[in-house]
């Protein structure tokens, strides 16, 4: 790692400290320091394409930082990072470590360490001694721009001598430092990455990033060769007694093609104080619509934790337009998602962060269908870099469903009317794509042929439904479907038909939805007469050709519950086997596959028995629909207990081992945080 000196960084994302959350039996507060360290985000890169280390983002950010690690002598009183999201990878570990003498001795922020803090939309670090006391704060002013402002204060009656500096160090070999005036300018070059596999090159293209870290106060910013500088903010400072001195800096980060010197005039009129004001409030007004809720699960403590940590997790991952992405939308995670936004994930998404960020859930419900096809497909994922977006598959349509999820908390007619018609193409092309047998019932599919890709479709890639599947041509070269009608696919479009006719409705389209509510009977029928099974009490895919129930035991067979297709009787028997300690009552329930079956892997089996919490909270949801209050409660409850990390400081992650609630896959997954945002918010 090269090493820099500099002063004052101002950085996008950072990653924080992290305590066991507040367990007091008083209740909770409503404001932005009463949430510390609801995820542990201490940590340092030792390399750039660390990628799974935790940090924090705010305002849209493609970067973000983190806290330094407890009692290490390195990068104490710095932020880390920052690290770039279109996969460029971690810049540095740090750009700006403090170095502070006293009265000409230096101190040891290691050893005065007080408390590091990660606060919803905001990182702070204190550190003290009898002499004094020092305090780091970093927010983020704008979706390019984070702030630093540290704060020195005299504890003792005396006057003191201070001298402040700043230290760093970047990864790239090809960057190019330069300082002026009061600024240092670093820019990264695009460049290739990656790793050689049988001699082949396996490498990803990289656009170019530029960083400006201007300092209000400093003495001396100057660069040593083209990979280091030195920053001496003050030197033998007088701090008279009791006095303080504040020291402060802005980082501008952009991205290729974007003007840094428009995103500084933004900054020129903003101070550094103001910053802090804005985002103490916005953050206190994001807790405050959280906690205003008739839930009971958000009278209690512990939930009312989780909750913000959902909505911390939500609001790092979401993403400002740039690039090839044409407006806000969010990543699934900002660790394994790198770069782009997924379809369905972006739907189920907006509907945890409508709750406290509106314009942002409209926003997200949008950006997918910005590239929506004359035929009405939606890809499957967009790009930061519009050649990588997926069309060889779409993802389930719940599409509709969300956007409703937006209206209702909204009330925006407008955006209804902008989004109807977009919604009702895609509705549309599934029957034209993937209803191989014009039967009114669909199947997953894809535009190339391939089986996996239309795994891919169902959003549940290797689901042991679909070991045995077959891909059929549907008459032309871009449209296939698997040789089995999805319980999951149609009740999604049953869901999609009523939602689709109460817009409709709505907006004065009385054909449209009286079509839409004869077309969901008819789904409803015949789910209830053709993909339920007597025997085993379940809803079940059906073979196309033989209308043989492929009998397989998932998540994917309480669907019809939450859609409200299943008679009562139905629904009776499918709950029956949801509590059942044998099928999916397990000690983390409502994974994806019958515990009892041979296929189930609860570690590495992805979709072949994990629990993944949408389809929890699908199920849970199902079962109030049906009048289970208190079985769904109870698996709320012991989801919520059972699940690792939830109710200390761990993330939320993608999916958990059924079998012990161990945490799997991508950690502060988008998904998870919205439906349990939604679950526990939402009465």
């Amino acid at each position: 790692m090269k090493i820099i000196n500099t002063i004052g960084i101002c950085s996008t994302a950072l990653i924080c400290s992290c305590n066991t959350p507040t367990t007091n039996t008083s209740f909770l507060n409503e404001q932005q320091k009463d949430f510390p360290n609801l995820i542990n985000i201490k940590n340092v890169p030792s390399e750039q394409h660390e990628y799974d280390l935790y940090l924090f983002s705010d305002l849209g950010a493609w970067s973000g930082y983190a806290l330094p690690e407890n009692e290490s002598s390195y990068n104490a009183g710095a932020f880390i990072g920052p690290m770039v999201m279109t996969g460029r990878g971690w810049l540095a570990q740090s750009l700006a470590e403090p170095d502070l003498s006293i009265n000409g001795k230096k101190f040891d922020f290691a050893r005065n360490i007080q408390t590091s803090e990660y606060l919803p939309g905001k990182l702070i670090q204190t550190y003290k001694n009898g002499n004094l006391k020092f305090v780091t704060e970093l927010c983020f002013a704008t979706s390019r721009s984070a702030v630093v402002r540290s704060t020195i204060t005299n504890l003792t009656e005396a006057p003191l001598n201070i001298s402040l500096k700043w230290k760093g160090g970047v990864f790239e070999n090809t960057a190019k430092l330069d300082a002026k005036d009061n600024q240092i300018n670093i820019f990264y070059p695009f460049y290739k990455y990656g790793t050689k596999e049988n001699d082949k090159p396996k490498t990803s293209p990289v656009d170019n990033v530029n960083i400006s870290i201007s300092f209000n106060t400093a003495e001396n910013v100057v660069t040593n060769g083209k990979d280091s500088l030195f920053v001496n903010e003050k030197n033998n400072y007088t701090l008279e007694p009791g006095k303080q001195y504040q020291s402060s800096y802005i980082e501008t980060l952009v991205l290729k093609d974007e003007d840094i010197n428009k995103e500084k005039d933004c900054l020129s009129n903003i101070s550094i104080d103001e910053c802090f004001i804005k985002n103490e409030t916005r953050w206190n007004g994001y807790i405050t619509k959280l906690m205003d809720s008739d839930s009971p699960y958000m009278k209690e403590n512990s939930y009312r934790n989780i909750a913000v940590k959902a909505m911390m997790t939500l609001n790092s991952n979401w993403r400002s337009s740039a690039g090839d992405i044409l407006r806000g939308c969010s990543f699934p995670s900002y660790v394994g998602f790198i770069g782009g936004c997924w379809s369905w994930d972006a739907w189920q998404i907006a509907s945890g962060n409508v709750l406290y960020n509106p314009e942002g859930a409209k926003s997200e419900m949008l950006a997918l269908f910005d590239y929506q096809a004359d035929n009405g497909m939606v890809p499957d994922f967009i790009n930061y870099n519009k050649k990588r977006n997926n069309w060889r598959d779409s993802k389930p349509p719940v599409a509709s469903w969300g956007a409703m999820n937006v209206y209702k908390a909204t009330g925006d007619k407008k955006f209804l009317e902008e989004i109807f018609d977009k919604l009702y193409k895609f509705h549309n092309w599934w029957y034209n794509d993937r209803d191989h047998n014009k039967n009114g019932i669909c199947e997953y599919g894809s535009t190339d042929g391939s089986l996996i890709a239309a795994a891919w479709e169902s959003g549940m890639d290797n689901g042991v439904r679909f070991d045995d599947t077959e891909i059929l041509n549907n008459g032309r070269d871009d449209a296939w479907s698997m040789n089995q009608e999805s319980i999951c696919l149609n009740s999604f479009l049953y869901i999609d038909k009523k939602v689709l006719a109460e817009m409709a409705s709505i907006l004065g389209k009385t054909d449209i939805a009286e079509k839409l509510n004869k077309d969901a009977e008819f789904i409803k029928e015949y789910v209830q007469k053709n993909m339920y099974d007597e025997e085993t009490g379940f809803f079940y895919d059906v073979k196309i050709d033989s209308e043989e129930k492929v009998k397989v035991m998932g998540a994917e067979g309480w669907l019809p519950l939450w859609a409200g297709i299943a008679t009562k009787e139905q629904a009776e028997s499918v709950k029956q086997n949801m509590m059942n300690e044998n099928h999916f009552n397990s000690h983390l329930p409502l994974g994806t596959l019958d515990i009892s079956h041979p296929a189930l892997r609860p570690t590495r089996g992805y979709w072949r028995g994990p629990v993944w919490f949408n389809q929890v909270y699908f199920g849970i949801i199902g079962l109030k629909n049906y009048g289970y209050e208190k079985e769904a409660d109870y698996l709320t409850r012991k989801f919520m207990n059972n699940a690792q990390g939830l109710m200390t400081d761990g993330p939320i992650h993608e999916n958990y081992n059924p079998l012990t609630g161990e945490a799997l896959n991508a950690p502060n997954f988008g998904w998870s945080s919205a439906l349990i945002l939604k679950l526990l918010v939402n009465k």
